[in-house]
């Protein structure tokens, strides 16, 4: 009988598995040291964090500090690592699934965070007891991304404010005022009116990201996820994707450069005035400080236009959730500094002073401090948030932690959106059979 081989794929994904387990137990990247002490020769508790973003390490350096500040008696140091994305959710996994050799807390992008919580047991310490006493000021949609069967394990950084940002200078142009688009009809009548007296885009249209689409979904209260099963072909979910398509047959839009707007070719057209508006994020703040100089107190903010009566006027899109993992020491002290710093009020407040991203918590969008001269007050003038606080309760969620999320999404980026936006394929026949397509992932469990 002859003998079977593995392929050298498999060799390969199992070699890197081994040498991944291997380096995190060489490299020692629990808190413990090699004698297994927890605590500092000055009776501090120590801890490690992994995240992927650098300035994400600077919040959490700075909610140590204020953390040993605030409570002398149980005093902790931070050991924060910061790795490449994908590197660090492929170690992440491993120390996970293997139940060594990970961190004490980590930050798991919202993406990611279904991998993690398929089983009833989520690798992740519950934090619903610690929450529960911010809940009446958190924003309801962003806890309940990351909660599982009842239970909290995560909390996220900002809201992620779905807003349309219109560059004034063109608007002012054409003779609109953003206050006098209502619906989403209305928008798109205005960008003929932009398109005729300024020869500008009133918009972009993604063909590899799905900010827009899902933020309409979301405003709908419909979602890509219904049962466990695809949920694309849906009525309002066809209408989302017919108007954005719509854009484009009409010349009101063309295709984003980079084919999403958040990227760097993108920013430079932005910049230079090709459109009059972009719809993304409260985080797309920051891309615009770092990014966009020349439309510097040009930029008006409003919540998105709605479909009909009843609609949200915006959605709660991308985030990031920090975790207590399953491998912590002294839970109790963990999860609480990491509930602090990041519900709390001066922690929230943090959130906006430092990352420029739109704190979980509403209640200080009208406080002093978010009011104060900053980088992005100087951009966007101060009443930001004032202007956010009137639509705080109207930021709709979608299913992105479910399990099923992420093959769906998948599917229609990959072999969805592409094919609409570029080739204008029907966009219902299309929606129907990536709901197969979908489905059929899903029951096999890939």
């Amino acid at each position: 009988m002859k003998k079977k081989f593995a392929s050298p794929r498999k060799l390969m994904s199992a070699m890197l598995i081994f040498l991944l387990i291997s380096s995190l137990a060489l490299t020692g990247c629990s808190s413990k040291s090699s004698s297994g002490e927890t605590k500092t020769a000055d009776g501090k508790t120590k801890y490690t964090m992994w995240t992927f973003v650098q300035v994400h390490a600077d919040y959490w350096k700075d909610a140590e500090e204020t953390w040993n500040k605030n409570h002398p008696k149980q005093q902790i140091e931070l050991k924060i690592n910061v790795l490449p994305f994908d590197q660090m959710n492929q170690k992440l996994q491993v120390a996970l699934n293997s139940g060594n050799g990970g961190p004490d807390i980590a930050d798991v992008e919202i993406g990611q965070f279904a991998k993690y919580t398929k089983s009833n047991n989520p690798p992740f310490k519950d934090m619903t007891k610690e929450v529960e006493p911010f809940v009446p000021n958190l924003v309801k949609s962003r806890t309940d991304n990351y909660t599982v069967n009842g239970k909290v394990y995560g909390l996220d950084y900002h809201v992620g404010t779905t807003l349309v940002y219109y560059n004034m200078d063109i608007m002012n142009k054409a003779g609109i005022d953003p206050a006098t688009i209502k619906t989403w009809d209305d928008y798109l009548n205005a960008g003929k009116i932009v398109k005729e007296k300024t020869g500008k885009y009133m918009t972009s249209v993604e063909t590899s990201a799905g900010f827009v689409f899902t933020a309409m979904v979301a405003q709908q209260k419909s979602d890509l996820v219904k049962d466990g099963k695809s949920n694309l072909s849906a009525p309002d979910n066809v209408k989302a994707l017919q108007t954005i398509q719509s854009m484009l047959k009409t010349g009101i839009a063309k295709t984003a450069e980079g084919g999403h707007q958040d990227n760097e070719e993108y920013y430079a057209a932005f910049n230079k005035g090709e459109y009059a508006s972009v719809v993304m994020p409260a985080w797309y703040m920051s891309r615009m400080v770092g990014f966009m100089p020349k439309l510097k107190g040009k930029i008006h903010i409003t919540g998105l236009p709605i479909f009909k009566e009843g609609d949200l006027r915006s959605a709660g899109l991308g985030g990031t959730a920090t975790v207590v993992t399953n491998q912590a020491h002294d839970t109790a002290l963990a999860k609480k500094f990491v509930v602090e710093s990041k519900a709390g009020k001066e922690g929230s407040i943090k959130t906006w002073t430092i990352l420029g991203f739109d704190p979980i918590r509403s209640d200080v969008w009208t406080s002093e401090e978010l009011a104060a001269p900053n980088k992005f007050t100087d951009y966007f003038g101060t009443d930001i948030f004032k202007q956010m606080a009137a639509f705080k309760d109207e930021v709709g969620g979608l299913s992105i932690t479910n399990n099923s999320y992420p093959i769906i999404n998948d599917e229609f980026l990959t072999n969805g959106l592409p094919k609409i936006m570029k080739k204008q394929a029907n966009v219902e026949d299309t929606l129907k059979a990536l709901d197969a397509a979908a489905d059929k992932r899903i029951a096999a469990g890939k």
